[in-house]
């Protein structure tokens, strides 16, 4: 290895002037370090994987420091050959930071600490479906700086993770069954019972709803066209999308077959002559 050239005189038409071997192998260095850097983090991932109970996204954030602490080695290896002094090199890009995160970089460095709490409070994982900052979707990747939401219409948004941890989140596929909830109105001269009946009935035939917790119907209350009732069951968290479209289209096929009215408002015109 070449004579490092100490801070006071570093100049690069030195390091130019290198012997031909030292940029050898200060590239053969970059090459090998970077095959082992990415040997070593999809080892780790694959371990990880297979035998920890550290979440998808935590994991995602403690291989990526991980990989780039690596890659700052193999790099300040790679620099020592062309004779610069990797102490100096250090300190150097220490000081350039602070001045940096010195000046307008409160926001991001408050993304970076938001990332990390919001990666240990475990408050969402990846494929997650959640609603975050008023953008709902589900979760697809998270940076140190913002984290990536992929909505119904295969849209991308990109919420930064200050706004993230400021704000509610909420993750409804965290639990493993979700409550159906459909209110439906029936007319004023209509049988209770036998409104309430209907939809039990509806329900209980369907595979996919829970026995335990029951199915109920809850009085919700008198409206101005409508008695409006409350249908609750409860479902594995996967089917509820496809489950309640099926319990609603078969609820109100229900209702019509069992000459239930159901209500819907009337506008009256009137004209003058």
């Amino acid at each position: 290895m070449a004579d490092e050239i100490p801070a006071s005189n570093f100049d690069f038409n030195t390091v130019l002037s290198q012997p031909l071997e030292n940029y050898v192998f200060a590239l053969f260095s970059l090459i090998i370090g970077y095959i082992i850097v990415r040997y070593i983090s999809m080892s780790i991932e694959k371990f990880a994987e297979r035998n920890s109970q550290i979440p998808s996204l935590m994991l995602l954030h403690l291989l990526r420091a991980f990989r780039l602490f690596l890659y700052i080695i193999v790099i300040l290896i790679a620099v020592s050959f062309l004779g610069i002094n990797v102490n100096t090199l250090i300190i150097s890009i220490s000081a350039f930071l602070a001045v940096v995160l010195g000046f307008g970089m409160k926001d991001t460095v408050n993304n970076v600490a938001s990332g990390v709490w919001i990666a240990a409070s475990r408050a969402y994982d990846l494929e997650d479906e959640v609603t975050i900052a008023g953008e709902s979707g589900t979760v697809k990747n998270m940076s140190i700086m913002s984290t990536e939401i992929k909505q119904l219409d295969n849209t991308r948004v990109l919420v930064p993770n200050g706004k993230v941890w400021n704000s509610a989140i909420i993750n409804v596929t965290r639990m493993p069954t979700r409550m159906i909830v459909i209110v439906y109105g029936v007319g004023y001269d209509t049988n209770i019972k036998e409104a309430v009946q209907v939809a039990l009935d509806v329900v209980d035939k369907h595979p996919k709803i829970h026995k335990d917790p029951q199915p109920i119907v809850r009085f919700r209350e008198m409206g101005e066209s409508s008695v409006d009732l409350q249908l609750r069951a409860w479902v594995d968290t996967d089917d509820y999308y496809p489950v309640k479209s099926e319990v609603l289209a078969n609820l109100f096929e229900a209702l019509n077959e069992a000459n239930i009215d159901i209500p819907y408002p009337h506008i009256q015109v009137v004209t003058s002559e």
